[in-house]
């Protein structure tokens, strides 16, 4: 069983509070409930691939907040070094959204990753 398999789905109040955020899109809708569950989980580990050869470890960890309005700040550190650490602000709206891209890259990737416009917001490159 993946990692992705084991996570239970959020109860249907946690859900229906971020569920105007996630209406344009089923797919995104589908996975709201475990990105839930993952949001609440406080943190997860993964690989950033660069240049789809080199896979970079990180671990990401935040202060959780019940609402979708309210802000979360990520901290993610890379390969355990104290010099790769960066952190952001966003509305739990929009990590929740994050948190699905994770989800997705973990399902049919099998590689758990963020999307490039996180790591833009990461790095403050974002346009």
């Amino acid at each position: 069983m993946s990692f992705f398999d084991e996570i239970t789905p959020a109860s249907p109040d946690k859900v229906n509070l971020y569920m105007p955020y996630f209406m344009k899109s089923m797919a995104r809708r589908n996975m709201l409930p475990k990105a839930i569950t993952l949001y609440y989980k406080g943190g997860l580990t993964g690989y950033r691939n660069v240049a789809n050869e080199e896979q970079i470890p990180f671990v990401a960890n935040w202060v959780m907040r019940d609402l979708p309005g309210d802000m979360t700040r990520c901290r993610m550190q890379f390969e355990e070094n104290a010099d790769l650490i960066y952190e952001l602000s966003m509305m739990n709206s929009e990590f929740i959204s994050f948190l699905i891209d994770w989800l997705i890259s973990c399902k049919d990737a099998d590689i758990p990753d963020f999307p490039q416009l996180f790591y833009r917001k990461l790095l403050k490159m974002e346009e």
